[in-house]
């Protein structure tokens, strides 16, 4: 059984669940509860855990999982471009890489796809109590229905949403402001 690492909106959750056969991203967006063994939850107030034995656990609780397991089946991957991106999911700042195929925009594509998106190259800072954490992971599947920001990061430095005496963020062309969107009707079309 593969060790499941999970962000969710108050905690870090870790344990071992039973994942499927396929790629983690299509057995997400296929399944609406995950069981789970030996969990062990971590504390963003102030960083305590508590080890909660086994639990089921809805997936729309949950943030983002680290991507374990399959990367599916190679004679259905495709070539892709890759869009950087910021994402804001509860306590998350996420940065990483969107893949679109190569007539398509990443982004827009992105935001039309199923709930659970993978980026590769992503980073993750949160806070833990007074400590500002940095995650490097290689895939992350983010719940893209849960995120209050999706944006293309055309700079490098992002600030974090904790940061006091930051700039105000200018208006993006290409950002997405998702905290009153409530389908895809109200989402404008491509350019």
């Amino acid at each position: 059984m593969p060790e499941l690492d999970a962000y969710a909106a108050d905690c870090r959750l870790f344990g071992r669940a039973e994942l499927g056969d396929g790629r983690l991203t299509d057995y997400l967006n296929a399944t609406d509860e995950l069981d789970i063994e030996g969990v062990r939850l971590e504390s963003l107030d102030d960083g305590h855990t508590v080890d909660a034995g086994d639990v089921s656990v809805a997936t729309d609780e949950l943030c983002a999982v680290v991507a374990v397991g399959s990367r599916g089946d190679p004679a259905r991957r495709l070539r892709t471009l890759t869009t950087r991106v910021e994402v804001g999911l509860g306590p998350y700042q996420v940065i990483g890489l969107v893949h679109g195929t190569p007539a398509s925009d990443p982004l827009a594509a992105a935001i039309r796809r199923a709930a659970w998106l993978p980026l590769t190259e992503a980073r993750v800072t949160y806070r833990v109590g007074d400590d500002q954490v940095t995650d490097e992971i290689e895939t992350l599947i983010v719940h893209r229905t849960l995120a209050t920001l999706f944006r293309v990061v055309e700079d490098e430095v992002a600030a974090l949403p904790w940061e006091d005496g930051r700039p105000e963020k200018a208006e993006r062309p290409r950002g997405v402001d998702l905290t009153a969107w409530t389908g895809y009707e109200d989402f404008p079309p491509p350019r």
